[in-house]
């Protein structure tokens, strides 16, 4: 069953991508680089100013710009994430040091994404898609207990990004610190369990007290995980007590509103030490986060609870929302389904089938 769900996923997004990008593919599958073998390969880890800093094989640290000529492969998205792999051609003054304005490396080529962690930017009346970060290999989704409150909506809509990114998915539930005190305390620990049982592997940590800090670091171990959550959660306090430094940018909640302070206003990729070809994307806090391109057709298919129950629906393409006879709302009302998660894809499919409608309104 997990294999027939992950290979839905797949046809679902390959679709998508044909559907949006195979003239830009056919185009670019034809082109030749005269210099493409005299640039010289590195991966972004960070962004000063107009510069962003890229790594090399080697463990040289260069700053290097995009042009107007730069060349992407990933159509419709943003040209440069934290994580890109990239081909920079060397200017004169590329001995300078990293982040002076006086380097004239240029990036001449961004390559195909392996992996990605993507959002929509919110009314944008296009569909361009942010790029938080590329190729890695793990989405750790960050929530916290009581400031603010666990949310499963906003941890679902994560899962999606990430099962739409290809990446692995870990939910860290942070500040446990503050757990026994929480009125929510019973439904997190039976959410906690439930995403455990789907494949979504659990980690509880705090950053006051250290607890779940070194179990956390050994799931990361030999990956690039990339953390990402509301503000105010704790990533950056959790990210370094990770490195045990002072990486990251952290703040505190503004008394009055209870909201993050956007303090890391730019992704990050920092080697987790000690720990052998392991790293660390620390991104912004958001607000709210919106998913790129969400499909009301294959929307189901994030949800693999649903793959059990789904054969016995009195209609072959039952989208679970309205149908009579619809096997998933037997399960939720029999309690094999909880209702919290159907509510989120109730939820995600109501944004999914408007958006589907504006842009078929927009032809």
């Amino acid at each position: 069953e997990d294999g027939l769900f992950s290979e839905r996923i797949r046809r679902s997004n390959t679709d998508r991508i044909r559907r949006k990008d195979i003239k830009h593919r056919e185009r670019h599958s034809v082109e030749t680089d005269a210099n493409a073998e005299s640039l010289l390969k590195a991966r972004i880890t960070g962004v000063e100013g107009a510069f962003y800093i890229a790594m090399t094989a080697e463990g040289e640290a260069i700053s290097a710009r995009t042009i107007k000529s730069t060349v992407s492969e990933n159509h419709n998205a943003t040209l440069v994430a934290v994580g890109d792999d990239v081909g920079i051609e060397r200017g004169e003054n590329h001995g300078q040091h990293v982040g002076t304005e006086a380097t004239d490396n240029v990036i001449r080529r961004v390559y195909e994404r392996r992996t990605k962690l993507a959002r929509r930017l919110h009314k944008r009346s296009d569909a361009f898609e942010q790029v938080i970060a590329a190729n890695i290999d793990v989405l750790c989704i960050t929530m916290s207990c009581v400031e603010p409150p666990f949310r499963p909506g906003i941890c679902d809509r994560y899962i999606i990004a990430g099962l739409d990114g290809g990446l692995e998915i870990y939910i860290v539930l942070n500040k446990t610190d503050l757990l026994d005190e929480d009125p929510a305390r019973e439904f997190i620990i039976e959410a906690l369990e439930y995403y455990s049982g789907l494949g979504y592997a659990p980690y509880l940590t705090s950053t006051e007290t250290g607890d779940g800090i070194d179990e956390l670091r050994k799931g990361l171990r030999g990956k690039t995980s990339v953390f990402a959550g509301k503000s105010g959660v704790g990533k950056s306090s959790l990210v370094n007590s990770l490195l045990g430094e002072n990486v990251a940018r952290t703040s505190e909640l503004t008394k009055k509103e209870r909201r993050g302070v956007h303090t890391t206003t730019n992704s990050s990729l920092v080697p987790l030490a000690g720990v052998e070809d392991s790293f660390i994307v620390d991104t912004p806090g958001v607000r709210e986060f919106f998913n790129y391109e969400l499909d009301d057709e294959n929307l189901k298919y994030h949800y693999p609870e649903f793959e059990k129950f789904a054969p016995n629906c009195d209609m072959t393409n039952c989208t679970h929302t309205h149908e009579p006879g619809c096997a998933v709302f037997a399960a939720i009302e029999k309690g094999e389904i909880p209702e919290w998660r159907y509510n989120s894809y109730a939820t995600l499919y109501e944004e999914a089938l408007r958006e589907r409608k504006k842009q078929e309104g927009r032809m």
